[in-house]
């Protein structure tokens, strides 16, 4: 049977398991989209409201549930709006299927450096992808789309773009599709036994241990592994931003995240620790800047072990000691294999009074967000509706957190005892990300609770998106925290430059300005409600969570110090002006 290029798309990515497609319908993916709803693939397509929405969409879903969803643009994505949520995806190794319309004659062609020729594609690899593919004809398209999902899924996770021009849509042919398992690679890749006996020669020599859990251990599945080995070496968990939840945050030997914006108690883990083992991580956040502004490891005291599953990131950051490049699960298995229960009794014995120290600083700072959490003054903190937040969750409720003061507040203060429950545009902090993300994962899981936290001036750029939940009866909650700015910004400005500029929402007066969000969602169809008060919260949230539909919830916050406990200074050299 012949069939067409939008056809074989929309069939391929039935076949690879994508249960979602979501973009906009334009000239370049009209037959596209026709095409998803035609028999032998009847993909739902979820029309956003702006492009990047789309792809930030299959972002969330992606860091959900670790399956990819497509994100479907009718325009090449050199020219379209989706490029910022490829970076997003990009930076945080996350895989997302991105289908573009080929290139319009009217617009100028995107220039991109090293274009390669490859079997029967066009590869263009750039900034803000693993791969940039093009199908040159229809015959083309299976072995395209085979070599999409290899590329995308395969080591570290990352984004793929497939660019199909609109002659090679609307054309047919008599193609053959393999299965995707005949495609596809499969198995972990395992470390060889002599660099883990190296690495557990220096664990058992260990006065310190530490782990730090980026976010290499949620891709890999391997929270349990990873809980099992810290277990059995007496050794504190530590966490990256992304690697949030790889360890149960309520777990005797979960300390917190590092960071400028993490955890005191995390930090002189850290630097303290005389081995580390670092899996998952790029490392980026141990960097500090020196005094001549150039980098210094925090790494620098300690033996560290680093596991990744990308050879070019091993030492990229930091000396190592030993240098795996191999599957997170695979080798924290591994290691624990390695250790007989003697030798783990034995380990309990002698790191009994560094536990001793480790409980002891994770009490002390538990006592100090307590004081957070329990402050009523108004307007609020964002810690204190983030408090009762918590109790109203269920265990395995997904957070999606937008960037700023909410961002670091969660991270410090709100804990997650699941992997994949605390999504958060970590390394590159997109703004507008947040609310298309959380109807990402609520597609993904609908039958966990799904709640966006986001900032006012976040929600600004794309609380559009609410559109959507409302014309597809997707039961977001989005939690909005109204301190009339981008008071985050404002408070690292004040800190640098000893004023601020641009970073709150005022009238020409001087006044706080900020659109009343609770009655802008309503008139989207949202439940929503506006709290102003600590006696509002309880009832508030659990009627908002316990919505059949979507709801929204706007929380009054102050423009003072709301966001995390700072833990260091914010290093950025500022300028210096003739008098």
């Amino acid at each position: 049977m012949k069939l067409t290029g939008g056809q074989i798309v929309a069939r391929a990515l039935k076949a690879h398991g994508v249960q979602y497609v979501a973009g906009i319908p334009g000239y370049g993916s009209w037959a596209m989209v026709d095409a998803l709803l035609a028999p032998g693939s009847e993909i739902p397509f979820i029309q956003v409201m702006q492009e990047q929405s789309s792809v930030h969409m299959a972002d969330g879903y992606y860091r959900a549930c670790g399956r990819p969803m497509a994100a479907l643009l009718p325009t090449a994505v050199g020219v379209s709006k989706a490029l910022g949520g490829l970076a997003t995806a990009f930076a945080d190794s996350t895989a997302v299927l991105v289908v573009s319309g080929g290139q319009l004659s009217h617009l100028p062609q995107p220039q991109c450096a090293d274009t390669a020729h490859r079997g029967q594609y066009t590869a263009r690899p750039c900034g803000v992808s693993k791969a940039q593919l093009q199908a040159n004809a229809i015959d083309q398209l299976p072995s395209t789309l085979h070599r999409a999902f290899s590329t995308m899924l395969s080591g570290r996770p990352g984004p793929v773009s497939v660019e199909v021009p609109i002659n090679v849509q609307v054309g047919t042919a008599q193609v053959r599709f393999d299965p995707p398992n005949t495609r596809m690679p499969s198995g972990r890749a395992r470390a060889e036994k002599g660099q883990i006996e190296r690495a557990l020669q220096c664990l058992r020599r260990a006065r310190r241990p530490l782990i730090l859990a980026g976010g290499g251990v949620i891709a890999s599945e391997a929270s349990q592994e990873l809980t099992a080995l810290a277990c059995a070496l007496g050794a504190p968990v530590v966490t990256t931003c992304n690697g949030k939840g790889a360890i149960a945050e309520d777990h005797p030997l979960s300390a917190g995240p590092i960071g400028r914006l993490g955890s005191p108690c995390a930090n002189q883990l850290l630097g303290t620790a005389d081995v580390v083992l670092a899996v998952g991580s790029r490392l980026a956040t141990t960097l500090q800047q020196g005094g001549d502004g150039g980098a210094v490891s925090a790494l620098a005291h300690a033996q560290l072990i680093q596991v990744d599953v990308d050879a070019d990131e091993i030492g990229r950051n930091h000396r190592v000691e030993v240098g795996i490049s191999a599957d997170a699960r695979s080798v924290l298995a591994d290691l624990a294999a390695g250790l007989t229960p003697a030798c783990s009794r034995q380990i309990a014995r002698d790191r009994k009074a560094y536990l001793k120290e480790v409980s002891g600083l994770i009490e002390q700072w538990e006592a100090r967000l307590s004081l957070d959490r329990s402050d009523d003054a108004l307007p609020f903190i964002v810690q204190r509706p983030l408090a009762e937040l918590r109790q109203v969750l269920e265990r395995d409720a997904i957070v999606v957190v937008g960037s700023g003061s909410v961002q670091a507040a969660v991270r410090q203060m709100f804990p997650v005892y699941l992997p994949r429950t605390h999504l958060c545009s970590g390394s590159f902090g997109s703004l507008g990300w947040a609310v298309p993300a959380a109807i990402g994962a609520k597609l993904a899981m609908p039958a966990r609770q799904v709640v966006c936290i986001v900032g006012d001036g976040d929600f600004l750029q794309s609380m559009q998106e609410m559109a959507v939940c409302v014309m597809h009866t997707i039961p977001v909650v989005f939690l909005v925290f109204n301190n009339s700015g981008y008071v985050a910004l404002r408070d690292a400005q004040s800190q640098v430059f000893g004023r601020h500029l641009g970073c709150e929402f005022n009238l020409p007066d001087g006044k706080p300005y900020s659109p009343e969000f609770a009655e802008i969602a309503r008139h989207f169809g949202l439940q929503a409600w506006r709290v102003e008060h600590a006696s509002q919260l309880a009832a508030t949230l659990h009627k908002a969570v316990n919505s059949k539909g979507p709801a929204l919830v706007e929380f009054i916050t102050t423009r003072g110090n709301t966001g995390a406990v700072e833990q260091g200074n914010l290093h950025f050299p500022a300028p210096v002006y003739d008098q």
